[in-house]
């Protein structure tokens, strides 16, 4: 990152632009931002002594600042953007402020369609447990970080998850990349799945000479996506040779696989085997990773951030695993009309593992009005009615009027699941 008196975000709430503000915070940078709304995020930032205003204004932009960070969701005519450029002062994307963080780091980035999150949390929890005192960015809160998405170390290690929605994690430069999986997302942005897939092709081109990098391959469109890499690759089916146990708590298959990629990296690290297998072990989870939340009178209450067919699916088969008899209901909220259009059969076919489905609306974010109009909760709860015959679903008609439904009716399910990246967890102060 460059030398820096005073840096000022915009779109400072977003999950990494947050974590980047409390890094340079920390390294002693003054920090001010602005946002859009007041979330717990905001307010973890103002309690750490970081100036914040809700709302965009071109006063909040004066010539004491020296470097502007902004989120790749801000527009380029933003009044604050608009307001640096005119003064001259630097700026740049929160994914270009991580690329530079990135080059003054041994970096570890983690990268795919899925288990980015887990696996990143994995990885930080192992390596502060083995005292190499990590600096971190993710995409999630982790408790033992003090419920933060970040943390400050003072040794050479950077661990990061890496987005890949517009390229971002191209500006990133690992010394190791993880790549979990690769399926096609993000198609408001990405042509297609070669589309995709190239993009971690490219990514793989930007790992450090002699670096390495980790793939599952099990999946084939993360073997593809690496043939022609000249780094060192190290293949999930490794861990055999390792002989390390690998028994997260947390349940499901998928933690598993996160889990197992996670030791890789500790074994390259020279971690010893058994800080590996305990830290693993003890692995709590993270915010919105199958979070237990406080129970509705009997009823067990799950959070979850999946938004993709194929986290759904594979979550939910965690939960019914381990709740073979139980009658579950899940409140899904599609994250944004355009990926509702395009993964539309694959999120009718993902409920099977649960009794009822409540679509409470699908949440707006970087939608055109025709995407808009093509779908909606009542469609999308059709669709499920069709794939999966023994599951009911219905349109929730909102969250207000879903959290009253779950308020009178939560005796009759032994666990419900809410489940999306929008704004889905706002329902937890609606059933307070």
């Amino acid at each position: 990152m460059p030398k820096t008196n005073h840096v000022h975000f915009i779109g400072i709430g977003g999950i990494g632009t947050s974590a980047i503000a409390h890094i340079m915070k920390k390294k002693g940078a003054v920090v001010s931002g602005s946002d859009m709304e007041k979330t717990e995020i905001t307010d973890a930032l103002k309690n750490s002594g970081i100036k914040v205003k809700v709302g965009h204004d071109a006063k909040n932009i004066t010539k004491k600042i020296d470097l502007v960070v902004y989120s790749p969701a801000i527009s380029k005519d933003n009044t604050e953007l608009v307001q640096a450029e005119k003064l001259g002062i630097k700026t740049m994307t929160y994914p270009q402020a991580l690329g530079e963080l990135s080059k003054e780091y041994f970096t570890i980035a983690v990268s795919g369609a899925h288990g980015k999150s887990t696996t990143t949390a994995m990885i930080a929890l192992l390596l502060n447990d083995a005292k190499l005192d990590p600096t971190v960015v993710i995409g999630t809160k982790i408790r033992e970080f003090k419920n933060q998405n970040f943390r400050v170390g003072k040794s050479k290690y950077l661990v990061v998850e890496a987005c890949e929605y517009k390229r971002s994690f191209l500006n990133i430069h690992p010394d190791i990349l993880v790549i979990t999986n690769i399926e096609a997302d993000h198609l408001d942005y990405y042509k297609d799945l070669k589309d995709y897939k190239n993009a971690f092709t490219q990514m793989s081109e930007k790992v450090k000479d002699g670096g390495i990098i980790v793939i599952n391959d099990n999946d084939k469109n993360s073997v593809d996506a690496i043939k022609k890499t000249k780094n060192k690759v190290i293949k999930l089916s490794e861990i055999k040779k390792l002989k390390i146990k690998i028994e997260p708590k947390v349940v499901g298959s998928f933690n598993k696989l996160n889990a197992s990629m996670a030791a890789i990296v500790g074994d390259l690290l020279d971690i010893p085997k058994e800080k590996i297998e305990s830290s693993i072990k003890n692995f709590k989870g993270t915010w919105r990773r199958l979070e237990e939340k406080k129970k509705i009178g009997k009823t067990r209450i799950i959070d979850d951030y999946g938004h993709h067919p194929t986290e759904i699916t594979m979550t939910l088969a965690a939960i019914r695993e381990e709740n073979p008899h139980a009658k579950i209901l899940c409140v899904f909220q599609p994250h944004q009309h355009n990926r509702t259009i395009e993964l539309l059969k694959g999120f009718a076919n993902s409920f099977h593992d649960v009794d009822e489905v409540i679509i409470p609306d699908i949440y707006k974010v970087r939608d055109k009005a025709e995407d808009i109009a093509k779908i909606s909760a009542k469609i999308l709860a059709d669709e499920i009615n069709k794939a999966c015959k023994k599951q009911k679903a219905s349109d929730g008609g909102g969250l207000p009027k879903t959290a009253k439904f779950i308020l009178k009716n939560h005796a009759n399910y032994d666990i419900i699941v809410t489940m999306g990246a929008g704004n889905i967890y706002n329902i937890y102060e609606i059933l307070k």
